[in-house]
């Protein structure tokens, strides 16, 4: 396997930004045990996971605190780490375009660079905490992009999450979204978005969705299934014991890949 890190400008955060991506090469194991390995060759294009961090996090997150290369290995899977501060993935009224970089900057990078397949069937997104939310977003801001999203304690019901009174204190609602009365039926509302396209007939992406039972957000999470179950979508809802951190994330991660069956 191969990590690989990157750091190059970006037009829409008119800065430079850092990027960690894992490649599957021929590792070791595969070597000394003469495994096929023609999985690595000229030409070959993988199937691609853009994974993304949590509040306070950046793209070396997943790569430093889980098992992540060893999974993608085991999957021949490319996953694509960026870093988007604590933007909710948004395009910031002071700040980065996050949102666009995301959407369009970064996957004409990679697709430059990385040898990934374009096709929306080995395309998906996954996220943990703000990137639970940033995930979904991103799949639903491009569904004609992404088969699958993956959330992993995630702040699914953004509207929620930023109700309560420490999060304002954080996060200010004003820069990320125009002030927090702007989020219910918007575009920043994942449920209002999914409405929208259901009304045009789009084509929407599996959505997994996991949480720990003792995690802060599983009273959130619960609120985010009722409503996405309203709504009809396809979804795989999971909980299981565990806490808002690491530990849970490196196991779910793994039981989320497997869920795409790739």
């Amino acid at each position: 396997m191969a990590l690989l890190h990157c750091n190059f400008y970006s037009q829409e955060l008119f800065s430079g930004t850092d990027l960690n991506v894992i490649v599957p090469t021929p590792d070791s194991g595969e070597v000394s045990t003469g495994a096929d390995v023609s999985y690595f060759h000229p030409g070959a294009k993988f199937k691609v996971l853009y994974l993304l961090h949590g509040a306070f996090g950046d793209s070396s997150d997943w790569a430093r605190m889980t098992g992540i290369e060893r999974y993608a290995q085991a999957k021949h899977l490319v996953v694509v780490m960026p870093s988007a501060g604590n933007s909710f993935y948004q395009n910031m009224l002071h700040g980065g375009h996050y949102l666009d970089y995301l959407t369009k900057e970064l996957p004409a990078f990679v697709h430059t660079m990385f040898p990934v397949s374009t096709r929306r069937e080995d395309t998906f997104v996954a996220g943990l905490s703000m990137g639970g939310y940033g995930a979904y977003k991103l799949a639903l801001e491009n569904p004609e992009r992404f088969s699958a999203a993956i959330s992993l304690s995630g702040a699914i019901d953004i509207e929620n999450i930023m109700s309560a009174p420490q999060n304002e204190r954080v996060f200010s609602c004003d820069n990320l979204f125009g002030g927090f009365d702007q989020i219910h039926g918007s575009r920043i509302d994942l449920f209002a978005l999914i409405r929208h396209h259901q009304e045009n007939g789009t084509e929407l992406p599996r959505f997994f969705q996991s949480c720990g039972t003792e995690d802060f957000v599983y009273a959130s999470n619960l609120g985010a299934k009722e409503k996405l179950e309203a709504l009809g979508v396809d979804l795989t809802y999971e909980e299981h014991p565990g806490v808002h951190d690491w530990a849970y994330w490196d196991t779910h991660i793994q039981r989320a890949l497997d869920w795409l069956d790739i």
